[in-house]
């Protein structure tokens, strides 16, 4: 075992919890001493050392040496920090609640990485004493609950910051009545209003209050309406730059009355100031009087989306011309999706960090999104949050040394979670056009296959039967086993969905017969079957790492297509009756022309189930 000393108790208490008691037959002394930033660890025989900078440090440093220790070797190893700040951001907001155990959990994870805050992306989700309404119904959390959460950080190192929006991204708020008033349009507040002001105050003070920092993340992103709804009704036509700059000015008014230090996303600076209206455009520059013009906020240049690092050299140039506080945000791609795109996350990140780090850029994020409602688990990321931290600890990044890193802090070999590229990435290299493959066959109707000719590129089949033998081979610690049981059976699920799918097609034919009926109504009985096995493991998975709130989202979706089964069964028996002709059959099979710029596309659920209004 190893013994830490030179500790606090409080310290002994986080740092221990990365410590595998029964590694070892022979205890190992390790004299602990704080120093410059970054990490120094030795061991010689029974006795070693770690050197570390921050508490952050201190958690990433007994995490490795845990992992080294193991080996038995003597060893020696010492990693300077590129970065300030080391962050992760985790999103909430998208129907997906983690419960307080897993935010626990997950800032465990990240301490062992050596993440020194986690930036809780809440928009609505957490009480507002004066607006009950506010986050109603979705699985907010209590002051109480944030509050617990926030000193869990503090003992590991990682000090819980509140994201929270005051522009836009406010629908889950503004569909409720009782914000009729700081209604602009269904998405964005109302710039100028009174009750404006005073909203914003009620939710600064709210999203505050429980944490243990000033730092606050205010939003303020892709307001592409802004001033469009009743704010041009009451006041006329304004330029969007004008309006986001007052409401800027009041809301840091807000935060600086309340001792606060903000951050903002940057990209509407850009849109706005673009004469095609285009975000980050290259030909927007800033004058030192427009920098000086904005009041007191970081920004945030976030940009999940290039493999080059010259867009992103450019880009943060552009950025130090807006703001001596710039902070660089990359992406985790555990979004829009039902697995993480590991290939494309690895390919962004190197880029994104590379520049970060020449740009002496102080603070990174890795943002961990779930758009479209938080179909990947939370326990996905774990892979892409060790290899946005590696380019902390590391001058030079490989692949090699990403994986030896999961290893040695997470105690599991990294297999499990690169394979899960393999969903969606049909290419010989990384999946860059973010196609969501396993997203859209999940989703696809058996009778109106708007997707068949895309799928005609590529042979699922195939690949999902060696990721599922794949999947069935690799090893996972108790706490994600559940998620690889998930994804086996997710894989089994896409294949029977294919061989359904395919089966109908086989009915356009025009001399299709009563047999070739007999093998469709096989083929999605059997689809059934697997996807009612895989409803079950979604819930298990979800509610072990989520709240309730939300999964009726996910019933709807997969509980659509188990009656949407039966509804094409009995359509199918009516055909061979002689009394329906399937005459959704008789439609050309076109290319899907939306979102198709990869090998095969990429589509929301609401994209993807049907050609017609989920609801209008």
């Amino acid at each position: 075992m190893v013994k830490l000393e030179g500790l606090t108790t409080t310290q002994l208490l986080a740092a221990n919890s990365f410590l595998d008691a029964d590694a070892m037959a022979q205890p190992v002394l390790v004299a602990c001493t704080q120093g410059v930033a970054g990490i120094e660890v030795t061991r010689q025989g029974g006795k070693g050392t770690i050197t570390y900078g921050t508490t952050a440090d201190l958690m990433h440093a007994v995490a490795l040496y845990n992992g080294l220790v193991t080996g038995g070797q003597d060893f020696e190893v010492k990693q300077g920090t590129n970065f300030e700040q080391l962050i992760a951001m985790l999103d909430v907001a998208r129907n997906g609640v983690a419960t307080v155990v897993m935010l626990k959990q997950y800032i465990h994870k990240i301490a062992s990485m050596g993440y020194t805050e986690l930036w809780l992306y809440l928009e609505d989700l957490f009480e507002v004493p004066e607006e009950p309404y506010f986050g109603r119904g979705r699985g907010r959390y209590s002051q109480q609950e944030l509050h617990e959460v926030a000193l869990y950080g503090e003992r590991f190192g990682v000090t819980v910051v509140p994201a929270i929006q005051t522009l836009a991204h406010m629908h889950n708020a503004l569909k409720w009545d009782a914000h009729h008033a700081v209604r602009d349009t269904a998405d964005t507040l109302l710039v100028g209003a009174s009750e404006t002001r005073t909203f914003i105050e009620h939710v600064v003070r709210a999203a505050t209050e429980p944490f243990i920092t000033n730092r606050i993340h205010i939003g303020m992103d892709e307001a592409y309406q802004l001033g469009r709804g009743a704010y041009l009704d009451q006041n006329g036509f304004t330029d969007q730059e004008t309006l986001i700059l007052s409401q800027l000015k009041m809301v840091v008014e807000v935060t600086e009355s309340m001792g606060l230090e903000p951050y903002m996303w940057s990209d509407l600076w850009f849109t706005f100031a673009s004469p095609k209206h285009e975000m980050y455009d290259p030909d927007v520059h800033f004058t030192s009087e427009f920098k000086a013009s904005l009041p007191k906020v970081g920004q945030v240049y976030w940009d999940y989306y290039h493999e080059d690092e010259a867009t992103y050299t450019s880009r943060l140039a552009q950025h130090f011309e807006l703001s001596d506080d710039v902070v660089f945000a990359g992406g985790i791609w555990t979004w829009s999706a039902l697995a993480p795109d590991q290939s494309k996350m690895l390919a962004t990140v190197k880029a994104g960090l590379n520049a970060a780090k020449k740009a002496q850029v102080k603070q990174v994020i890795a943002t961990m999104w779930f758009d479209d409602g938080s179909e990947v688990p939370i326990s996905t990321g774990w892979y892409g949050l060790q290899a946005f931290a590696a380019y902390q600890y590391h001058d030079q990044v490989t692949p090699a040394i990403i994986d030896r890193d999961f290893e040695l802090t997470q105690g599991e070999k990294p297999t499990f979670y690169k394979a899960l590229d393999r969903f969606d990435n049909f290419t010989e290299g990384a999946n860059t056009d973010a196609d969501n493959v396993s997203k859209l066959v999940l989703y696809e109707d058996l009778l109106l296959q708007r997707y068949a000719a895309n799928f005609a590129q590529i042979n699922m089949e195939q690949q999902w039967q060696q990721l599922a033998q794949q999947l069935g081979q690799t090893s996972l610690s108790a706490a994600n086993r559940l998620t690889g049981v998930y994804y086996q059976q997710l894989a089994r699920t896409l294949i029977d969905k294919v061989l359904a799918l395919q089966a109908i097609s086989q009915l356009r034919a025009v001399d299709a017969g009563f047999e070739l009926g007999e093998s469709a109504i096989k083929a999605i009985r059997q689809f059934k079957q697997s996807l009612t096995r895989l409803a079950s493991l979604a819930r298990q998975v979800w509610h072990q790492q989520r709240r309730g709130n939300g999964y009726e989202i996910m019933d709807i979706r997969l509980g659509g297509q188990l009656m949407r089964a039966d509804t094409v069964i009995w359509r199918i028996s009516e055909w061979q009756a002689g009394r329906d002709a399937l005459l959704e059959l008789r439609e050309p099979l076109l290319p899907m022309d939306k979102k198709s710029n990869g090998l095969v596309g990429h589509g929301l659920y609401q994209e993807i189930v049907s050609a017609g209004d989920i609801s209008f």
